[in-house]
């Protein structure tokens, strides 16, 4: 699991446009946006003192991860009632946080978006010669694969895709009928979280290792 400084930035970066939405607020016990305040200050300092050992302890977490199931805090969205508002000014920055802290996790950029086809082309490869018949939500795969793609290549898709997860039935009902298929299953999973959870496998640390991981997926349907 990567220990990187990129992830400590990342850290810094998400802490700090979350404590400018708070900046009334100090560091207490009282109220939920004192206790968000102390749970981001905290990390901050641990992040810009080289100490934040990732993944962090969940009980470490505890304030941030139950504000953000809770949606506590929305309220502080500059547009309390547009959900896309709410979303990109208040929980993507606390699942960033999730994602770096909690999972140790890196978070896709876009310096990394162009890698993402050729995986896609990877797993089409596979999915269109199987090893075994496919079943009926997993040829909708294929479909949904390839909109995904053309999409990506047209620059029409914002990623992640997290919450249109719902339209896309095929990667639901796949993300547990593929295991049987091990060089399908580990492509399924890398674009998986790409595309919807917005992190990137742990070997691509830099955009170099990303192009030679794929060039060792490009490989399987050589």
């Amino acid at each position: 699991m990567p220990n990187t400084n990129e992830q400590r930035l990342d850290v810094i970066d998400n802490c700090n446009i979350l404590l400018k939405k708070f900046e009334p607020f100090s560091s207490g016990n009282n109220t939920p946006e004192e206790r968000m305040f102390a749970q981001l200050t905290w990390l901050k300092k641990r992040a810009e003192e080289n100490k934040l050992e990732l993944p962090v302890k969940p009980e470490m977490l505890s304030t941030l991860r139950y504000i953000y199931t809770d949606g506590t805090l929305n309220c502080y969205a500059s547009k309390q009632n547009n959900r896309e508002c709410i979303y990109e000014e208040i929980e993507n920055h606390m699942e960033k946080l999730l994602i770096l802290a909690r999972h140790g996790k890196l978070l896709l950029k876009k310096e990394y978006f162009n890698y993402i086809p050729p995986c896609i082309e990877v797993l089409l490869h596979l999915l269109e010669n199987p090893e075994r018949e496919l079943l009926q939500h997993e040829v909708k795969l294929i479909d949904e694969l390839v909109e995904i793609k053309e999409s990506l290549l047209r620059h029409e898709k914002r990623l992640p895709l997290r919450s249109y997860m719902p339209d896309y039935k095929g990667f639901i009902k796949s993300d547990s009928s593929l295991t049987d298929m091990k060089s399908t299953v580990y492509l399924f999973k890398i674009i998986d979280n790409l595309v919807f959870n917005g992190t990137r496998p742990d070997s691509w640390l830099t955009p170099e290792h990303a192009e030679h991981e794929v060039r060792k997926y490009l490989s399987l349907i050589k």
